[in-house]
């Protein structure tokens, strides 16, 4: 059976009138679904969306989605407001699990993910698609590391989000069919007669300066060379002040020894910058003795990262269809650095390299998870995009 896949996007502002809208275009295109991916600003009331998508859809569609910063479409980019996009996808293997409270044994609870998905699939997981709560404190490279033990198959997604701003964090959602979730990962493992292709860019570059990481505490980054963390990143920011977050502008980058043999970088933000206690929390923890590399991020990075990752991708491609894609583009790179309008005509290059007529999903997740030819490890800044292929 050949794959089918179907997107839309909304920017209706009644969430139950918005779920029941797509779900509705899904259900009318024809074709049976077997899973709809689903994401969503924090604007809306994801209880009475996911209610309207369910009474769409019925209760035999898996549906699996989350919070997002933004939504992007075909020539659609929203970050602000409302904003609901769908995929739906039927013809190929699905198999969606959750698992709560993963900020408990982290590693445990991605092997215990892992199970749940393979349970459900006669055949291997092409791949697998995740989204998990990045506020509860979960590690997300154990978590990820435990459910690749288990899955052994690329895994690629992003944490869920809300809207940009780093004083007001809050809490993410996740979705599990009509469930509404937090402290929770979500998955869905996909096989069949498809091939599937990932493009990563990244939106930084190294600059060149190493530290040695002299003091760390899970994953708050408290001395680099012997200094305070938070000086050196005002040393090289300016001074952040109590309203400005200027701590996005630098990463790190831990070192990571490639499959090929090449060095890349394991990049990571800085999410919070602590002047009084001199410390740098980051997305997963970090070992005091760590070398690692100061990264910096620009325009060009970005805008060039992404044209390059299509143009790639376009080429392992070749003339074989491409079923869906669907991208995972880093909430710190997009309206916060690039801007509404630079967001769009980045995602709008982008998609124009790939035929108008695949369907593609995108969302601004915290953090990604990419497989870097090998195991799938945690970034910040960076942009994979994931195509299904017959």
């Amino acid at each position: 059976m050949a794959i089918f896949a179907h997107t839309s996007v909304s920017t209706t502002a009644d969430s139950l009138q918005a779920g029941r809208e797509l779900g509705q275009t899904l259900a009318t295109q024809g074709r049976e679904l077997e899973l709809v991916l689903t994401y969503l600003t924090m604007n809306h009331d994801h209880a009475a969306y996911l209610r309207g998508l369910r009474e769409a859809l019925g209760e035999r569609v898996s549906v699996l989605g989350c919070s997002a910063q933004g939504v992007v479409g075909r020539n659609f980019v929203r970050e602000q407001g409302y904003a609901a996009g769908v995929l739906g996808l039927g013809g190929l293997g699905a198999s969606a699990a959750m698992v709560e409270d993963i900020s408990a044994d982290s590693s445990a609870k991605g092997e215990q993910l892992g199970r749940a998905l393979l349970a459900q699939l006669s055949a291997p997981p092409k791949a697998v698609v995740l989204h998990y709560d990045a506020l509860c404190g979960v590690d997300p490279e154990r978590f990820v590391a435990g459910l690749y033990r288990v899955v052994e198959c690329p895994i690629v997604g992003g944490a869920a989000a809300h809207s940009f701003n780093y004083f007001s964090l809050r809490e993410t959602y996740q979705y599990f069919g009509g469930r509404l979730l937090a402290r929770a990962a979500v998955a869905v493992a996909i096989s069949g007669d498809f091939q599937i292709e990932i493009g990563v860019c990244h939106g930084c570059s190294p600059v060149g300066v190493e530290f040695e990481v002299t003091r760390a505490e899970g994953n708050i980054l408290y001395e680099l060379g012997g200094r305070r963390a938070s000086d050196v990143w005002e040393e090289i920011c300016g001074s952040i002040a109590d309203k400005t977050n200027q701590s996005s502008a630098l990463a790190i980058g831990v070192p990571l020894q490639g499959a090929s043999g090449a060095l890349d970088y394991q990049v990571r933000a800085g999410y919070f910058i602590d002047t009084e206690s001199g410390g740098v929390t980051l997305g997963p923890s970090i070992a005091t003795g760590t070398h690692i590399m100061l990264h910096h991020r620009t325009t060009e990075d970005v805008v060039e990262g992404a044209r390059q990752m299509g143009r790639d991708m376009v080429a392992r491609i070749g003339s074989r269809r491409v079923c869906a894609l669907l991208g995972f583009e880093c909430g710190a790179r997009t309206l916060p650095f690039l801007g509404a309008e630079g967001t769009l005509k980045e995602n709008q290059e982008l998609q124009s390299l790939f035929d108008e007529s695949v369907p593609w999903l995108g969302m601004m997740p915290w953090g990604e998870i990419i497989p870097m030819g090998g195991p799938p490890t945690f970034h910040n800044y960076s942009y994979p995009l994931l195509a299904i292929v017959e």
